[in-house]
């Protein structure tokens, strides 16, 4: 009984072998038969040659593939050219294949053997290929060949790369990587698709498993789209295929960290990370709720892996945290896990040592000063008199009523929380108030510091739009007069002459001398080498912090450093900013920004029960006032306004200041005729 159109449709025959072998290359073409007992091979170099073999072939209930690598044309001369032979001595091999041609991956739902998809696990099989389609595309692969096989989704990308045992090994990873991010309980990832004589559904033909019924029922097999002509270059395959965590994590040298004896999902539920829990062939994953480094990022969109081996891996599918890694997740709730064996291994080195004796310290009155005071001593001693540096930011003037000079503040926030508007506005403001400003900016290039600067300087009657939308410019007149006012009040640091901090530190002391500055900001910590203070790096974090209230009491001038929180994860306290303790512990005042986002408000209402009428909601950005050495005022909440032409972070959405460079405005916008300011 011949096969007929049933099994088959031959416009979309034709279509596939012109998109999949064209212009005359060789091809096998197998049918199988349900039953297993027989196999039809054919060699063809035409679609019409094939399809007039397929409408005499004596079959009723075949599966029918194609070869998809490059075959040898000596094959071409065997036993069943140009025709179909049951059960022929020789079909092609991988020794028969010249190079692969194809990336071949197959999405396939999990169900019975010997079943056909339904429809919805069909549905699902489309949105996972999807997924893939844009993982890939994000990775630089070219556009692949997309198609129905009848029960799953085919992507094929087309690649160019010769038949040996390391292309094998490239293209068996590759499938491996790609079960690990898209496999799970409901649809697979075919890992076996890697050897170079791999068949494939022939598109265009019947895809035939169990019963045809209505749940399950048998459908044609044909090409979605026919992607791109240009082969792929071997460089993404292989980095795709380094996205597969290693066999033994080595995050340091000596930190003796086995992944074996690590219990992953006991560290997840210790730091109630929420995560759905699948497996694929080689390991586990943990779905997350949400990504640890962007909670708008969830769903399915960030996994933690673990390999048969203990490997450990973390991707997030979106492009802001593909960089991330495993290490970087436990970092981000453990700071010091990759340091602790560390520290250990050099106390052991150094405790064979020889032990120090260092002399006791006596303690020498002085006449007039005793060592002990009394509550009438305490009352007669001279009050020193306090001066403030304005900050610019009206309820932090209020209620810290400055900047103390002698005191040093800690500010933090999570990044674009807008810590450098706040840093660059305070120094504005501080020499409108009459004052002078020393700043260690280790991350922004002089010219890129003074042109927010400018903006900020220039108000919004004073910026004028570019060509690109959201940026802002300040024309050089308003510049020239900007930098004549700021003059001998503004000192920013040459990034050219380094950063170990002692060296910095002895150039800023003597400009605070000659220069009579009242507020040095350094920003920020992480930017200076800080290891000229202690090879240990906590011990030289507590000595940055000493030294800088010795310089902020010995001169008399106030302090303010930036620190980079160390985890992101709920609402961002004092005790999340980076490093020792000591940070929070020893200085004066600690800010913290925060930029009103969903995370804030959620985690807002979580934390202080704020209900959704909350002013602060309506604000762009939040200072917090998270410590006051004086006035003890801690969780007091400032809301600012940010205006995108100045990058001023302004106390109401009103504000419009006036800078003393500025000596004609009259504090209204110039603006031609008919047209409203908004």
């Amino acid at each position: 009984m011949a096969i007929g159109h049933k099994l088959f449709e031959p416009d979309e025959i034709r279509k596939t072998i012109n998109v999949i072998k064209p212009e005359g290359e060789l091809f096998e073409v197998r049918c199988l038969e349900a039953n297993g007992k027989k196999v039809y091979s054919g060699y063809f170099k035409s679609p019409e040659s094939l399809i007039d073999q397929l409408c005499r072939l004596n079959s009723t209930d075949s599966n029918i593939y194609i070869t998809l690598g490059k075959v040898k044309e000596d094959c071409y001369s065997r036993e069943q050219r140009e025709k179909f032979v049951m059960n022929a001595k020789n079909t092609t091999n991988d020794n028969d294949i010249v190079g692969y041609k194809w990336l071949f991956i197959d999405v396939d739902p999990q169900r019975p053997a010997g079943v056909s998809s339904s429809d919805e696990q069909l549905h699902k099989a489309k949105e996972r290929g999807n997924q893939i389609y844009v993982f890939m595309k994000n990775l630089g692969f070219n556009d692949p060949v997309t198609a129905l096989s009848g029960n799953g989704i085919h992507l094929l990308y087309r690649i160019q790369i010769a038949n040996n045992e390391d292309n094998k090994k490239l293209v068996k990873g590759c499938l491996a990587a790609l079960d690990m991010f898209f496999s799970d309980d409901e649809l697979k990832i075919d890992t076996t698709n890697f050897n170079p004589s791999r068949i494939c559904k022939l598109y265009g033909t019947m895809a035939r498993k169990g019963s045809n019924t209505e749940q399950n029922p048998h459908r044609l097999s044909h090409l979605l789209s026919e992607g791109s002509r240009e082969p792929t270059d071997r460089i993404y395959l292989e980095k795709l295929v380094s996205l597969i965590p290693e066999k033994q994590e080595k995050p340091q040298k000596y930190n003796n960290y086995n992944p074996k004896e690590f219990d992953l999902e006991d560290w997840l539920q210790r730091f109630y990370i929420r995560y759905r829990k699948s497996s694929y062939s080689d390991g586990i994953k943990f779905i997350l709720e949400e990504c640890p480094f962007d909670s708008n990022h969830k769903g399915k969109d960030a996994c933690i892996f673990q390999t048969r081996s203990g490997a450990i891996g973390f991707h997030c599918f979106h492009n802001s945290c593909s960089d991330k890694t495993w290490q970087d997740v436990r970092k981000l709730f453990e700071p010091d896990a990759y340091e602790k064996r560390q520290q250990e291994y050099e106390r052991k080195i150094y405790s064979r040592q020889p032990v120090i004796q260092r002399p006791i310290q006596s303690i020498v009155p002085v006449q007039g000063n005793p060592v002990f005071f009394t509550a009438r001593n305490i009352l007669d001693l001279q009050v020193p008199e306090e001066r403030f540096v304005k900050s610019g930011i009206a309820d932090i003037d209020k209620k810290l009523r400055g900047l103390k000079k002698g005191y040093v503040t800690i500010m933090s926030g999570l990044r674009a929380s807008g810590k450098s508007s706040v840093i660059s506005e305070m120094t504005l403001d501080a020499v409108e108030s009459g004052n002078n400003v020393g700043i260690f900016s280790g991350e922004l290039a002089p010219k890129n510091f003074m042109r927010w600067m400018d903006l900020q300087a220039a108000g919004r009657g004073y910026t004028e739009p570019t060509q690109f939308e959201g940026y802002y410019n300040v024309t050089r007149k308003y510049k020239e007069q900007i930098a004549e006012w700021l003059g001998q009040h503004f000192f920013l640091y040459n990034n050219d002459y380094g950063n170990d901090y002692r060296a910095v530190a002895e150039q800023f002391e003597k400009a605070i001398v000659e220069k009579k500055l009242d507020l040095l900001i350094l920003d920020n910590l992480m930017a200076f080498n800080i290891l000229c203070l202690s090879d240990n790096k906590f011990e030289a974090q507590t000595a940055f912090i000493l030294d800088m209230q010795r310089i902020a009491k010995k001169h008399n001038v106030h302090v303010l450093f930036v620190a980079h929180p160390r985890k992101a994860m709920g609402f961002l306290r004092l005790d999340d900013i980076s490093g020792t303790a000591d940070l929070g512990n020893a200085v004066d005042n600690a800010l913290i920004v925060h930029r009103v986002n969903n995370d804030f408000k959620r985690l807002g209402k979580q934390m202080f029960g704020w209900n959704d009428n909350n002013p602060l909601f309506e604000s762009t950005n939040v200072i917090e006032i998270a410590k006051d050495r004086d006035g003890g005022t801690m969780d007091y909440f400032v809301p600012l306004y940010y205006e995108t032409e100045t990058k001023r972070l302004k106390n109401s959405p009103a504000e419009n200041k006036i800078y003393g460079w500025n000596k004609s405005d009259d504090g209204f916008y110039n603006v031609e005729q008919g047209e409203i300011p908004f």
